[in-house]
């Protein structure tokens, strides 16, 4: 007698249990959509459509058939599939997950709860109803993760940073329904599929996947077999978790983390794996699994694979931006490829996107098969090369952004960049000066470029590396780049760290620049100040001490005088440095100053304290000549704003720095262009965005004190922004590329900085207002880097808190602008 199969939903991806059906030479009954049926109608017995659209729409349609034809095994295709094929099942006492394991899968919370009652790892989560309860147990857990209880898709998972985030977040929600908030697990992303019989785990495959990370998590990209570091482990989780979710036979399709210490499950499905990952299986394994879940759904003895897999996978291309799609191109040229199994589009020419934000955003796919996982990802790479989505000029539809996030303008054309480090308002204006580039990322930078997809998504390749400034690790980030012919035009760094990896890369690529030791200068101040002194710079006295130096009293010291401050030598900020008034209090430094936790090295400097002014010069320079070039003065130097010895607070000074007007120091502007041109030919600095820091002393003599290749930090930016008239990173990208700036436009006559923070160190109970900010006159710009319920400290003096730039058209105005914003933006802590 021949079997009589239920088919609840197949669609596209599901068309494989219509062929392994017919195979089996099975009794098919299909109940789908109407849009399928000229596609499965005459490969099946009956077809038949559900009444409606909803979850028990689909429920009564499969008890209706079920009733009718009495079928010997059922299988869900989808979501929406699952509670039916379950209800089916439990009814006629068939083969299935069971119906509360299928309930479960459909409801997240419901998953937590078993997970929890198993004992089993995973994300701290609350299940909530309202923004204020939501808002309450996420304090001190930011980032988290919110999500509907039920869904697929990424579709509504949003990644938040903060209060306001979440607020606004859940405000887009219907609040009356309930919905997920857990802890973002900064771990790599996978999923298992499995086949169950009887409770027993009886193949299980795992798969890398790449998403575009916080605050969506759209899948790009899936590899599969993947094999885990520690198979035993993860085979006993995975079982584990089967078990704790009640699963009794079937297919199984889970998505966890895994930080390397135990698998952390976000959430699992009794139900054919999407994004065509039923057919990697079949290609990789060269086996019908949709074959293999008809025979568990039937309760007969299961096939499986024999013999070693290859490597498939797929690649999801997203539009570049916003808009509407004028064309897709080398589709063709890509399918000719002998690893591509086939291109497949989903969105066409003329068809609108709004951005990225499921997995119903994405415009093509690219099914890939080869002999081993670097074959697969090179071919993939030379794809992304080939398929190009073009979009129509103009203005593109309104996204729906996360908040803060906006989709970057990206340039037709432009020369070839490469960019160490990630800096997203710098990749934003370089995107916008050239559509080839490349990033390179360390480990924490690519955690932080996760939480910009559109911007990541838009570089033409991302190497992700341990450290920058691994010389091994650059060097195969060169060669990569050699062989596969892009030619760089210019490296770019705009980071204290990253510096030397940067020097590699320009030397490999045959890019010129700065030798070995000037560029070595850049970042170890002992180099620097070496090689600048000898070009005839005043530099104050310094000597340079060893690694893990340690002197007893009555030791020998360099003698630089007194005061002295000593410091990291490849440190930047205030970080670690310390004024010392003794040989004393040298030898007590050098014993217990600790090593920063973002330096790999611990050589230090020991220079004598500088009496005077302290100015920060920045400029722009092409060719060794400058774009622009902006003096300021701080306040007070940047040494008073670290802590006392009790570590809880500064002294109570003004932080922060103002531009000095050229028309108002016109000599001292000569004499800093003269030293910086000579202290970048002493550097090799020829064409770079630099910021010099300089002492004036009493005398008015101009003492070199540090330079970087990158933008100030802190508020620097944001001022020179206001000064210029415009995007300081827009001018820098500009001018870098293609080696002309925009003339500046000022606002204001006297333009400043603060840094507006709390009296002393603790928790912020309470900071102004947007709104409140915005009534001060004068304030023309501002920018939080800490929020209500953040802690502050004064270990270092770049411990960011509120930035806000001012200006006025008078000294005596600005003078009496800076006590306002004082006294009147004030920032509590308890």
């Amino acid at each position: 007698m021949t079997d009589t199969l239920l088919l609840v939903g197949a669609g596209l991806m599901g068309r494989g249990y219509v062929d392994a059906a017919q195979d089996l030479g099975l009794h098919t009954v299909l109940l789908d959509d109407e849009a399928w049926r000229e596609q499965h109608e005459s490969r099946v017995a009956h077809f038949a459509t559900p009444s409606g659209p909803t979850e028990t729409h689909w429920i009564r349609g499969a008890l209706d058939m079920a009733e009718r034809h009495r079928p010997q095994g059922v299988v869900p295709f989808a979501e929406p599939h699952v509670l039916a094929a379950a209800r089916v099942q439990e009814r006629l006492g068939l083969p299935g997950p069971s119906l509360a394991a299928a309930e479960a899968s459909r409801n997240k919370a419901v998953q937590r709860a078993l997970f929890a009652h198993a004992g089993l790892p995973q994300p701290d989560h609350a299940v909530v109803d309202d923004a204020d309860r939501a808002a309450a147990w996420s304090r001190g857990r930011y980032p988290v993760v919110v999500k509907p209880l039920r869904g697929m898709g990424s579709v509504g998972v949003h990644c938040v940073a903060n209060e306001d985030e979440l607020r606004a977040d859940l405000a887009r929600r219907d609040m009356g329904q309930l919905v997920l908030v857990e802890e973002y697990l900064d771990a790599p992303e996978y999923s298992w599929e499995g086949l169950v019989q009887d409770g027993e785990v009886v193949f299980g495959n795992h798969t890398r996947k790449v998403t575009t990370g916080p605050p969506e998590f759209v899948e790009l990209q899936h590899q599969l077999p993947y094999v885990p570091a520690d198979r035993d482990r993860a085979d006993a989780q995975t079982a584990a978790l089967v078990a704790a979710a009640g699963i009794r036979t079937g297919i199984v399709h889970l998505e966890y983390r895994d930080d390397g210490s135990a698998l952390r499950p976000m959430e699992f499905a009794v139900r054919t794996p999407g994004d065509h990952i039923m057919e990697l299986m079949c290609r990789a394994y060269g086996h019908d699994f949709f074959r293999s879940v008809i025979e568990l759904s039937l309760g007969r003895t299961v096939s499986l694979p024999a013999g070693r897999p290859r490597t498939a996978g797929v690649l999801f291309l997203p539009a570049p931006r916003p808009g509407r799609i004028a064309s897709v191109d080398g589709t063709r040229e890509a399918a000719e490829r002998p690893e591509v199994v086939r291109v497949g589009q989903k969105k066409h020419a003329g068809d609108v996107v709004t951005g990225l934000h499921s997995s119903g955003d994405r415009v093509a796919h690219v099914l890939l098969l080869a002999d081993g996982p670097a074959d697969v990802e090179r071919a993939a790479e030379l794809v992304r090369g080939e398929i190009e989505i073009r979009m129509e000029p103009g203005t593109a539809p309104a996204p729906h952004p996360a908040p803060g996030a906006e989709t970057p303008r990206i340039a037709e054309d432009g020369p070839t960049i490469v960019l160490c480090k990630w800096r997203p308002d710098m990749v934003r204006a370089l995107l916008a000066g050239t559509p080839h580039l490349h990033l390179v990322l360390d480990e924490t930078e690519a955690a932080r470029a996760a939480a910009s997809p559109e911007l990541l998504g838009a570089a033409r390749a991302v190497y992700r590396v341990g450290s920058t400034d691994s010389v091994e690790e650059m060097t195969g980030v060169a060669v990569d780049l050699a062989v596969r012919g892009v030619r760089v035009d210019q490296v770019l760094c705009f980071s204290e760290d990253g510096q030397l990896g940067a020097a590699q890369l320009r030397r490999l690529l045959d890019r010129g620049g700065p030798s070995a030791a000037q560029q070595a200068a850049v970042r170890d101040k002992r180099m620097m100040k070496h090689l600048v002194a000898a070009a005839g710079v005043a530099v104050t006295p310094w000597a340079s001490l060893p690694v893990d130096a340690t002197f007893a009293d009555g030791d020998a010291l360099p003698d630089v005088g007194y005061p002295a401050v000593v410091k990291p030598a490849f440190g930047f900020g205030t970080m670690s440095t310390v004024r010392v008034d003794s040989a004393a209090e040298t030898a007590a430094v050098l014993r217990d100053l600790p090593k920063p936790e973002r330096l790999s090295s611990g050589h230090l400097v020991v220079e004598r304290f500088v009496h005077g002014r302290e100015l920060h010069v920045d400029a722009l320079w092409s060719a060794g000549k400058p774009l622009f070039l902006i003096a300021s003065a701080y306040y007070v130097p940047r040494l008073d704003h670290v802590a006392t010895e009790d570590g809880h607070g500064a002294p109570r000074t003004r932080d922060g720095s103002y531009i000095l007007p050229r028309e108002d120091h016109p000599e001292l502007y000569e004499r800093l262009l003269a030293m910086y041109t000579t202290v970048n030919e002493a550097l090799g600095i020829e064409t770079a965005v630099t910021h010099m820091e300089v002492f004036e002393t009493p005398a008015g003599e101009l003492v070199f004190s540090e330079i970087a290749t990158r933008i100030g930090g802190g508020w620097v930016s944001d001022m020179l922004s206001v000064g210029l008239g415009h995007s300081v990173y827009d001018t820098v990208a500009t001018g870098l590329l293609f080696g002309r700036v925009e003339e500046a436009v000022p606002p204001r006559r006297y333009i400043g900085a603060l840094h507006l923070r709390p009296p002393h160190a603790g928790t912020i109970t309470a900071m102004p207002t947007d709104r409140r900010i915005q009534a001060v006159e004068g304030v023309l710009d501002w920018r939080r880097a800490k929020q209500t319920g953040d802690t502050f400290g004064f270990s270092h003096a770049m411990d960011w808190c509120l930035l806000v730039v001012l200006g006025a058209d008078t000294a005596e105005e600005f003078e009496a602008l800076l006590d306002r914003v004082e006294s009147e933006l004030v920032i509590e802590v308890e």
